[in-house]
């Protein structure tokens, strides 16, 4: 049994630094602040993807859509990309939901929520989401 916990103490703690991975290949930021900071100095909405460590969707939508170099390319130019993770809770509460994973559309200027997509999406799906 106890090797069964540090088993599952060590995937844990794997899979939750996973999204800081993905965000560093695809260039998004992972702190609420400093992302905000960045869009109203570049003038650009927020895009904020919030996840968990064990939502197989979310590892779907990140591989299978944000990854692709279009979609990525595309969200660089009319956001500012941010990824952060549900459990951590360093994030403003506004944004909490029990559904994942979740994009908000955040307007850099005032910081109210434009539009929120919900679930995976596939590239064309999410593709025409951005347009």
């Amino acid at each position: 049994m106890k090797k069964l916990l540090t088993l599952l103490f060590f995937t844990t703690l794997l899979f939750g630094e996973s999204y800081k991975e993905f965000a560093a290949a695809t260039g998004y930021e992972t702190d609420y602040n400093v992302a905000l900071a960045k869009a109203k100095e570049e003038k650009k909405d927020l895009m904020f993807l919030l996840i968990t460590n064990y939502c197989p969707w979310c590892k779907k939508f990140e591989q299978r859509t944000l990854s692709n170099r279009d979609i990525n390319a595309e969200v660089h130019k009319k956001f500012v990309p941010l990824i952060m993770n549900r459990e951590e809770k360093n994030f403003p509460i506004k944004f909490d939901s029990p559904g994942i994973p979740v994009v908000y559309f955040v307007n850099y200027q005032d910081e109210n929520i434009s539009k929120i997509s919900k679930g995976f999406q596939t590239k064309e799906d999410f593709s025409a989401e951005i347009q």
